[in-house]
């Protein structure tokens, strides 16, 4: 009998012991995801390419242990994320996460059943091995561990599955297909996302008139290096015309039209990659050359694009007539009034009559048609 109670308590020790460990280890495949879910919980955020790897595969051997940095440069690729709450949009294309299972059942879809044979998903062990090499000491147990996307409308699936720590995001090449001859293949990319980079506030728009000066540029026929403002428009002077363009306060858009917004997705990478934000919370302006302009404060400006940022200062409340005469802001004005539905882009002025040129929008953050001439209308002497 006694030896009877010995076998018990042995046996509940043991029991309590592996379920301790059962539970630990429970614990550390959980945190995976809560970290993932923690970083990707903000209500925006940008993440810009860092860098990718990639590995060698062939017939015989597989999927190579051994990775490399990829030839692609920061420079030339052009792919960013952004996500919100948890959601992701890339190029203005939502995604929804789905399980595994599912992802694995529509992924195989887009093979015939002869094909699905030979399509593989990486091991744990290769997932693992990938997110070393891209410096993230993030370790999965399961695959399950990883976020998995399709396209929200077209239930398309991506190849890569993401997990995210800190300031980064990764994702990794899951699905590759045999192959009868030797190839280089995708192994996974890493992103960093905006909130390293410097932030701009709002500024209010009734501080902004003036002239604007960037001491740096070295003026020519289409960059004068001076910009003037006047009640919310930025004008510039380019060969023998005058432009201009709407300052925009992002806080009037919604969040979500932002995120899903082409334009303003592309000008958010741009700033990103020149070390701002361009949130909901900026004020910025563009221009037909596809330059974005960000005010820091009322005195500061940032130009960026073209892969060079030119800082801007207000020397001047005023707009002077020889650099802006007040009658071609009159006719701006008087030319959006007599057009209902469009908007004053360009005057043109030469020997003859003035030339005003009509767009449907100069809103160039938001709006990628935004200063094409729709019509151009002579003014009478």
């Amino acid at each position: 009998m006694h030896k009877l109670n010995i076998f018990f308590i042995v046996m509940l020790v043991v029991t309590l012991v592996s379920g301790c460990s059962s539970q630990k280890k429970e614990k550390a495949v959980d945190t995976v995801k809560i970290s993932t879910n923690k970083t990707l919980k903000a209500n925006s955020k940008t993440w810009i390419f860092n860098q990718g790897i990639s590995s060698k595969q062939t017939k015989k051997q597989g999927v190579s242990k051994y990775m490399t940095t990829s030839v692609v440069s920061k420079t030339d690729e052009l792919s960013s994320w952004t996500t919100s709450k948890g959601q992701f949009m890339s190029s203005s294309v939502n995604y929804k996460r789905v399980s595994l299972k599912k992802w694995k059942k529509d992924m195989l879809k887009n093979y015939i059943k002869n094909a699905q044979k030979n399509v593989h998903l990486m091991t744990v062990i290769q997932v693992n091995d990938a997110l070393k090499k891209l410096g993230s000491d993030v370790k999965i147990s399961k695959l399950s561990d990883l976020i998995f996307l399709e396209t929200k409308t077209s239930n398309m699936t991506l190849p890569e599955a993401f997990v995210a720590k800190g300031h980064h995001l990764y994702a990794i090449t899951i699905q590759y297909y045999d192959t009868s001859q030797t190839t280089s293949i995708e192994r996974g990319q890493s992103f960093t996302d905006t909130n390293t980079k410097k932030a701009t506030s709002q500024v209010s728009l009734n501080k902004l008139n003036g002239t604007w000066i960037a001491a740096e540029t070295t003026t020519s026929s289409s960059d004068t290096g001076k910009i003037m403002i006047e009640d919310g428009y930025m004008y510039q002077h380019r060969y023998n015309s005058y432009e201009r363009s709407v300052i925009q306060k992002l806080s009037s858009y919604s969040l979500i039209s932002l995120n899903q917004n082409e334009t303003y997705a592309s000008q958010k990478v741009n700033a990103a990659n020149a070390g701002y934000q361009l949130t909901q919370k900026a004020v910025a302006s563009g221009d037909s050359l596809g330059y974005l302009y960000l005010f820091i404060n009322e005195n500061k400006l940032i130009r960026i694009g073209q892969g060079t940022t030119t800082m801007y200062k207000k020397t001047s409340t005023l707009v002077a007539a020889s650099d802006l005469s007040q009658d071609d802001i009159t006719t701006f004005k008087q030319m959006d009034q007599k057009n209902p539905g469009e908007k004053a882009s360009t005057i043109t002025v030469d020997a003859s009559a003035p030339t005003v040129g009509m767009s449907n929008s100069i809103k160039y953050l938001t709006d990628a048609e935004a200063g094409q001439i729709i019509n151009n209308i002579v003014i009478s002497q």
